[in-house]
C-alpha cells in the first residue's frame, strides 16, 4: 500500500474516531477561555426569603436548622454565628445563608453545578483520574498525527508544496505573534 493511500486511511479512520472526543474538548475550551467573564462550572443562585422568627439574639442549632429547612429542605447546614451587626450567618453545603432576627429578612447564595459542562471541563482538565490522563494523551497523539498527515493528502496547487506550505506558517505564526506581544 503506497504512504498516501495509508495516510488517507488512517487520516479518515482516527479522525472518526476522534470526533466526539473533539467536539467535548472545544466546546469546553470555549467554556474555559470565558471563566473570568463568568464561572463556567458553577452558577451562583440568590434566593431573598422572609421566615417567621423570634426577635432573639441567640439560636441554638436546632433552631437555626429548622429555620434553613423551611426555606429550602434541600440545603445541609454545616455551622453557624452570630455576626457583629447581629445577622445570623450560617454556612451551608456550598453557600450561605444569612438572615436578620429582627425582621426575618434574608438571604440564601449558593452554587450549583452547571449541567454538562462540569463534567465536561473537567475531562479537559484531565482532573478525573490517571485513566483519563492516559486517554486525553492518546487523543492529543491522535489529533497530532490527524494534523499532521492532513499536510500531506493533497497534490497539487491546493496541496503543501504550494499553497498548503503559507497557510501552515501562518498557523504557527499567529500563536508565535501572540505569544510575543502578551507573554
Amino acid at each position: 500500500m503506497k504512504i498516501r493511500k495509508l495516510l488517507r486511511v488512517l487520516h479518515r479512520d482516527l479522525g472518526y474516531f476522534i470526533v466526539g472526543m473533539t467536539i467535548v474538548y472545544v466546546l469546553s475550551g470555549i467554556f474555559l477561555n470565558h471563566r473570568h467573564d463568568f464561572n463556567p462550572d458553577y452558577k451562583i443562585l440568590i434566593t431573598d426569603f422572609e421566615v417567621d422568627v423570634a426577635n432573639k439574639s441567640n439560636f441554638s442549632e436546632e433552631e437555626v436548622r429548622d429555620i434553613v429547612a423551611s426555606v429550602d429542605d434541600d440545603v445541609t447546614y454545616k455551622k453557624h454565628y452570630t455576626s457583629n451587626q447581629g445577622y445570623i450567618k450560617v454556612f451551608i453545603a456550598n453557600g450561605e445563608f444569612v438572615f436578620d432576627p429582627t425582621t426575618g429578612e434574608g438571604r440564601m447564595q449558593y452554587l450549583q453545578r452547571r449541567p454538562i459542562i462540569f463534567q465536561m471541563n473537567r475531562l479537559h482538565k484531565a482532573s478525573i483520574g490517571s485513566l483519563w490522563k492516559w486517554v486525553s494523551d492518546i487523543m492529543a497523539v491522535i489529533l497530532l498525527f490527524v494534523a499532521v498527515s492532513g499536510l500531506f493528502l493533497l497534490k497539487g496547487k491546493r496541496g503543501l508544496k504550494r499553497w498548503g506550505w503559507w497557510l501552515t506558517i501562518a498557523g504557527f505564526v499567529v500563536p508565535l505573534v501572540f505569544a510575543l506581544l502578551f507573554i
